[in-house]
Formats: structure tokens, sequence, C-alpha cells
């Protein structure tokens, strides 16, 4: 009975390790309606650009690239060299906001403390009955 129980509590964490790493080697995708024009027209590419080097242009993201060691010119001319995806992917990272991928690692080190609390590893939960 007692061999049954450690091979069940391995087999138990061979199982959470195996879907904690699927899981964090998965990016989440996102899916949604992408229209035409805004990929085929040049006026987009031009408004991309112009968001792009708005943002560079901005007091606290040049503090930002100083303190970094990064000259804000040098950042600007590498921006304007930008192909038509790469700036597409800077401008949807501009609006994204910062720490956008934390809810799925919270999500993932959540499930895991509860299940290790299901089976007796620790004793976080106070509402898990043994």
């Amino acid at each position: 009975m007692r061999y049954l129980a450690a091979a069940m509590r391995r087999l138990t964490l061979l199982v959470t390790c195996v879907f904690g790493f699927m899981t964090v080697a998965m990016p989440i995708a996102q899916a949604g309606m992408i229209s035409v024009e805004r990929h085929a027209s040049s006026q987009a590419a031009a408004d991309q650009h112009a968001q792009v080097q708005d943002f560079l242009q901005r007091e606290d993201v040049r503090a930002q690239l100083m303190d970094l060691g990064v000259d804000p010119q040098l950042a600007q001319s590498r921006a304007a060299a930008l192909s038509d995806a790469e700036l597409a992917r800077a401008a949807d990272l501009i609006d994204e906001p910062a720490g956008a991928g934390a809810a799925g690692t919270i999500a993932l080190i959540f499930i895991i403390l509860l299940i290790t609390d299901i089976l007796g590893y620790t004793d976080i939960f106070t509402f898990i009955r043994k």
C-alpha cells in the first residue's frame, strides 16, 4: 500500500510538471479580425511609423533609453528603418499594457499550489479538506 501511494505521488508530480511546462511553453494566442486595409495601405504604415516615432520622442521613454545606455537618436533611426510588419508589431506593443502576460503565470502558480495542497504536500489553502 505504501508503494502504491508513493508511486501515485510521483506520478502526480510528474503529470503536474509536464502540464506546467506545456503551459509555460505555449504562448497565449489572441485572435481578432484584421482588415486588409490595415496592412495593405501605405497610410496605415505611415500612421504606425508616426506612432512609433511619437512614442520614442516622449521624455520618459528617452530617459529610460538613456538609463539603459541607448542613444535616443540611434533608436529613432533604427525605428525609421523597420519594415511594415515590424512597424505594425511595434505599434501594437505600444498600445499593450505592461504585464499583459502575467495573468497566465499567476493562474499557473495558483493551480500548482492548489494541486500540491490537495495532495498534502503543502498546507496553504484553508478551504482544502484533506
